[in-house]
């Protein structure tokens, strides 16, 4: 998102990644970055973080692949419940079709299927973005 946002010219919309499952500031995987690599994105220099709550309380809006990582959220930020959403689903209501399976420990296939699902939905949210946080000044 952050790549495409860079593309738009919307340099005003912050996006970061925060992780639920420990793997604190560990460098991505061998396949992540392939695959990465295989679309022209860079993300060899990322390293996981652990959930900042500060940060975390400041979103607008909050992303998850799966209803796991929501409900883990959740059960520690339950004020985040108005602002947090299934990638896959967003802007409508979370339903099954909206989970995004992470990939961790599969296939370097799994790990391009997840990569083109998720490049799906950034494209379909986009627009939604867009509308809901104009270029500021116009």
């Amino acid at each position: 998102m952050k790549e495409r946002l860079f593309a738009y010219g919307r340099l005003d919309i912050a996006v970061s990644s925060m992780g639920i499952h420990g793997l604190d500031f560990k460098p991505p995987s061998t396949f992540a970055v392939q695959v990465c690599e295989e679309n022209g994105i860079d993300i060899s220099s990322h390293l996981s973080r652990p959930l900042f709550p500060d940060e975390l309380r400041n979103a607008d809006l909050v992303f998850v692949m799966e209803p796991v990582q929501k409900q883990f959220i959740y059960t520690f930020f339950p004020a985040m419940e108005d602002r947090m959403f299934l990638l896959g689903s967003w802007p409508e209501k979370d339903t099954s079709k909206g989970v995004v399976r992470d990939p961790i420990g599969g296939t370097i296939e799994q790990y391009r299927k997840t990569f083109r699902r998720i490049n799906m939905h950034i494209d379909r949210i986009l627009p939604h973005i867009f509308e809901r946080f104009p270029v500021p000044g116009y």
